[in-house]
């Protein structure tokens, strides 16, 4: 597990430098392509990193236990991912953090890319390795269900910080997003949430800014 973990931190530190460097010095030239690129490949890491684990241990990281989803836990998914993001924006005004995604004069093919990385495969890998796989190895470690969410919900926060804004929101969600996925067995519908909460923080920033 530790090998894991530090394989994917530092996989996931290198290729996330140009966002860091975005983020605490603004005279650095880093386009948001070149930042969306970063975004793309990190999680590309995790998932290698995965599929080797997932080979060594059997965790059936990619496995769910049925193809269907109850569609009242969709709805949820959705609407807290809707309330996750204007939690997002409350902490953004209160705070009176710059934008770290300014609207720029997006070509069609940029503005794929930095949905996409942004978007879709960031919290797709960010979920299967902070939720699913986290909380398969804690849970065969015999770890209780208190030490698991709140080890969680920090390293979700530590994943956040540096935006220029106290991100308790990452606390709160995360503390929700483990209490579904071990109620569900699901991590579709703590995708779905982390989804939409990523694209409405892409619209509010290219349309609302």
């Amino acid at each position: 597990m530790t090998r894991v973990f530090l394989a994917s931190f530092i996989l996931m530190g290198v290729f996330l430098l140009p966002y860091f460097a975005y983020i605490f010095g603004r005279d650095i030239p880093f386009s948001r392509t070149i930042l969306d690129i970063g975004n793309l490949l990190w999680p590309l890491a995790i998932f290698v990193v995965l599929l080797y684990e997932d080979k060594k241990e059997k965790l059936g990281i990619w496995r769910n236990p049925s193809l269907g989803m109850n569609l009242k836990t969709v709805i949820l998914s959705l609407a807290l991912g809707v309330l996750w993001q204007l939690i997002i924006f409350l902490l953004t005004s209160l705070f009176d953090a710059p934008n770290t995604d300014p609207r720029e004069s997006y070509t069609l093919a940029t503005l794929i890319l930095h949905i996409f990385s942004f978007a879709i495969i960031g919290p797709i890998a960010e979920e299967l390795f902070l939720r699913k796989w986290y909380i398969s190895v804690m849970e065969r470690a015999s770890f209780g269900k208190i030490a698991i969410v709140v080890s969680n919900a920090l390293i979700f926060y530590a994943a956040h910080v540096g935006t220029g804004v106290w991100r308790f929101d990452t606390l709160i969600m995360a503390v929700i997003l483990c209490l579904t996925y071990m109620r569900t067995r699901d991590i579709r519908y703590c995708v779905i949430t982390h989804v939409t909460c990523n694209l409405l923080g892409i619209f509010s920033a290219y349309y609302l800014v």
